[in-house]
């Protein structure tokens, strides 16, 4: 009886030291569960965040290079964007988003309209104003032009009272508000307080470098023996149709002969054309006042904002009103009335 309460008792014992090892393999299975559930959550979810990044991105490149082609070239990046090579670099992707995001601000903002009333006024032209010495240019031909006075009698005068960007001796001087001049003839007027030329929008009239030199250039002289019997020269120099080349204007003067010229050559040095000349038998009569074409009846300035400079002539004349001769050179084509004769005599 002894014997088998002991062995019972041993049963019981082994079951119980059992127990506990069971315990443990659950509690560690469990366990194992657990740790390979979230390291399989760790990488499908970086794998799906990497997957949802470069699709997002492709569809984010597609989208913006669909809106580059179809932004207008004259933005202020345009450039920039056309040339932008996508990286797979984060700070370059923001730095092309940023840049894009830029050129459609730019792009798509609305025009700001300026309040003051002199530059509303300016809505009120439909075409760019141009003044030569305060009188109105009509730069939408190239010819011999006469330049207009402005009546002020009538109601749409005081369209004229802007503020002009004003040019003279080849460079931008000042931006002021024109005013009206006392009346030169009945009820006809100028607009004072600008300079020689004056154009009612602010852009690059001057695009490129105009040089003035006292010497006749080599290139010119080499090939035209004739100028070498001119006394006074003066030598403008400008790339007048920017192919980076220059054209040469040149004003020359013979002191005893009483003859002047002014004259354009091309960037070989080859004689394009005369452009006016006035001799000594064509000065006023009854006085003894010389008169010479020179340097200061030349103006080259783009007057009609297609950078191409045109070149404005100052024609002398003895009465009547004031006239210059518009010229544009461009691909070795002289626009404009040349070979005019001077002259300040009343006939």
């Amino acid at each position: 009886m002894e014997e088998s309460d002991n062995k019972n008792t041993k049963e019981n014992i082994e079951n119980v030291e059992e127990k506990p090892g069971k315990i443990k393999i659950k509690i560690g299975t469990v366990g194992n569960f657990v740790l390979a559930a979230f390291v399989i959550l760790v990488i499908g979810t970086g794998a799906l965040t990497y997957y949802l990044i470069h699709v997002t991105k492709e569809n984010y490149d597609k989208q913006y290079y669909e809106l580059i082609s179809n932004l207008p070239l004259n933005t202020e990046n345009g450039d920039n964007l056309i040339n932008t090579e996508p990286e797979e670099d984060d700070e370059n992707v923001d730095t092309i988003a940023n840049i894009i995001d830029s050129a459609i601000s730019d792009a798509t903002k609305p025009s700001q309209s300026t309040t003051d009333d002199e530059n509303a006024k300016k809505l009120m032209n439909e075409s760019l104003v141009v003044l030569y010495d305060g009188l109105i240019l009509d730069t939408s031909k190239m010819d011999e032009v006469t330049l207009k006075y402005i009546d002020s009698r009538l109601d749409e005068s005081d369209k004229y009272i802007i503020t002009y960007c004003s040019y003279s001796n080849y460079s931008f001087q000042e931006s002021n508000l024109g005013i009206f001049s006392p009346q030169i003839y009945e009820g006809l007027v100028k607009i004072d307080n600008v300079g020689k030329v004056a154009i009612s929008e602010d852009y690059n009239a001057i695009p490129r470098n105009v040089k003035v030199v006292n010497t006749i250039p080599e290139i010119i002289e080499n090939n035209n023996s004739l100028v070498k019997k001119y006394d006074t020269v003066k030598t403008l120099i400008v790339d007048l149709d920017g192919n980076g080349t220059d054209e040469y204007i040149l004003a020359l003067a013979n002191k005893s002969t009483g003859f002047s010229t002014i004259t354009m050559f091309d960037s070989k040095g080859t004689k394009v054309a005369d452009l006016a000349s006035i001799e000594k038998s064509k000065w006023k009569n009854g006085t003894n006042n010389e008169y010479y074409l020179s340097i200061n009846n030349l103006e080259t300035i783009d007057v009609d904002n297609d950078g191409i400079m045109e070149i404005i002539l100052e024609i002398p004349h003895a009465t009547g009103n004031p006239t210059v001769s518009l010229l544009k050179y461009n691909n070795g084509e002289l626009q404009g009335k040349t070979g005019i004769e001077c002259s300040l005599i009343n006939e």
